[in-house]
């Protein structure tokens, strides 16, 4: 076998937006790909990020273990630059580098022309992973791209797994000495779905995914949470499914399941979730809604987008804006925390007043925690081809594609006025969770939820209190060049109040 020794590692990727809460997930794709090839090879993952590992240390940790082969994977499109750092310091100790992940399957031939790169695995990577360590080669193997002879190969698409059940369990125990946190909290991370048959044209999954959805049985995720729950460390799993709730009736039959396992003894009590999801899907099944609560889930991320029907229709959401305000409120109803993202700029044709008025009525939809972002065209998405054939795009630099840093022009709106209407939009929510009424609510709602020594745990309350701060120290150095008493403006809440606002945006310069 031409490789026996394979190292897959984590990058220590650092980028405004992502880093807020001081985060490190489990990397539950590297568990799985372990999960096929520990059979055929010595394996060990490296988290340089859970261990903040700089890059002289992660050069030590390659010298030392000497693979033959570095497996890469690109969890975020910015992350990009830091993960190919990865890869040179890889190729300097002569190790085969292979890369995959979503941003090397959209971009394939910007990523392979690295000269850092040898192999890249497109889609779903146990299979495609498994057969080239078996074989040594990439030749004739699907699913793969690769360099022979300063060309770029390209074999056709391997197939998607149809049953997800078969699936080998991830191998935790590769990353057992690593600590997974957010908001000190200690996780672990499940899927139990891939894909998503909505067709939003800003979003990577349906294309990564040819817009299709397969989920796992209920009772085989059930299993996979028994075992979880041993682990009495943790306290939080974290779905990682892009659109968890696609099957709500499957989602009613899961948490039944899991509260009759906490009943009896096979799950935890104090184990909780939290998880991405549409609301228009909560808002039609509030009963469901009802049983996630009662089964421990207690926040949710969710895009919102858009704050009117306009908006919406212009990313291809499909739901209205009634149907949003309905499931915040069935979450509320439930104590369940809403984490909601609005885009800044969701139709090309905003002006300052429009993206004003998005600002605006964000703060109205009683989100607990809003953030935003701008519109950002993620490679081989609709959007990206939209924005290239308007000759839109202002950069192909993609550790720049963060959400928070502007990469597109529009017909009314330059990237430095994008900037700060974004950033006015953070300042005008303050920073994160609302204005005061809105963090009581919070307050009231994490407490209901989780309970009163979560809220106080002093480690928690000081982690949170710096990331607040660094939050909004950036904010406040991004709205340089406008005046305090204009910016001020923004909460009034009413646009014939920001005159000078407006003319400040509207005039400003780099």
């Amino acid at each position: 076998m031409k490789w026996k020794k394979v190292l897959l590692l984590v990058a220590n990727y650092k980028t405004t937006g992502y880093d807020f809460y001081d985060s490190a997930f489990p990397p539950l794709a590297f568990e799985y790909i372990a999960a096929y090839v520990e059979d055929l090879v010595e394996v060990r993952i490296i988290d340089s990020k859970a261990a903040k590992l700089n890059f002289s240390q992660v050069k030590k940790e390659i010298e030392n273990y000497q693979p033959d082969l570095v497996g890469l994977t690109v969890p975020v499109t910015s992350a990009i630059d830091t993960v190919l750092q990865h890869a040179k310091i890889a190729k300097l100790y002569g190790s085969t580098t292979v890369i995959g992940g979503w941003h090397p399957t959209l971009a394939i031939e910007q990523t392979l022309s690295s000269p850092w790169i040898d192999i890249l695995v497109r889609g779903e990577g146990e299979f495609t992973f498994r057969e080239l360590i078996e074989k040594g080669s990439p030749l004739n193997i699907h699913g793969l791209s690769y360099k022979m002879n300063g060309k770029l190969i390209h074999n056709p698409d391997r197939a998607f797994l149809k049953n997800l059940d078969e699936l080998r369990p991830p191998s935790r125990h590769l990353v057992g000495n690593y600590k997974y946190k957010i908001f000190n909290m200690n996780i672990d991370a499940i899927e139990t779905s891939r894909g998503c048959p909505q067709a939003c044209k800003f979003c990577s999954t349906n294309v990564v995914y040819n817009q299709t959805w397969r989920s796992r049985s209920v009772e085989n995720v059930i299993n996979e949470l028994e075992i979880i729950s041993k682990n009495k460390k943790i306290s939080d799993i974290f779905v990682v499914d892009d659109n968890f709730l696609v099957n709500m009736k499957r989602i009613g039959r899961l948490c039944f399941e899991i509260i009759k396992g906490k009943r009896m003894g096979r799950i935890r009590k104090n184990l909780f979730f939290f998880f991405q999801g549409r609301l228009d899907s909560m808002a039609r099944y509030p009963k469901v809604v009802k049983l996630m609560a009662e089964a421990g889930f207690w926040l949710v991320l969710v895009g919102v987008e858009a704050t009117d029907d306009k908006g919406l229709k212009a990313v291809a959401k499909g739901c209205n804006i009634n149907q949003i305000k309905k499931g915040i409120k069935v979450l509320h109803e439930n104590e369940i925390i809403v984490m909601g993202n609005v885009i800044i700029g969701v139709n090309l044709n905003d002006s300052v007043d429009d993206v004003l008025k998005t600002i605006n009525k964000t703060r109205e939809l009683n989100l607990d925690l809003p953030s935003f972002t701008l519109l950002t065209p993620f490679p081989s998405t609709r959007f990206y081809d939209e924005i290239k054939e308007k000759d839109l795009l202002l950069t192909e630099e993609y550790s720049k594609f963060n959400w928070l840093n502007p990469v597109i022009k529009t017909p009314n709106l330059s990237q430095e006025i994008l900037k700060k209407l974004l950033f006015l939009g953070f300042y005008s929510i303050g920073y994160y969770g609302g204005n005061l009424r809105n963090k009581y609510y919070l307050f009231r709602r994490t407490v209901r939820s989780r309970g009163i020594f979560y809220v106080i745990n002093p480690f928690r309350f000081y982690r949170a209190f710096i990331s607040y701060f660094k939050w909004k120290k950036i904010v406040i150095n991004n709205l340089g060049g406008l005046k305090k008493k204009d910016v001020k403006q923004i909460k009034s809440g009413n646009l014939n109040h920001m005159k000078d606002l407006k003319k400040a945006i509207k005039n400003y310069s780099i």
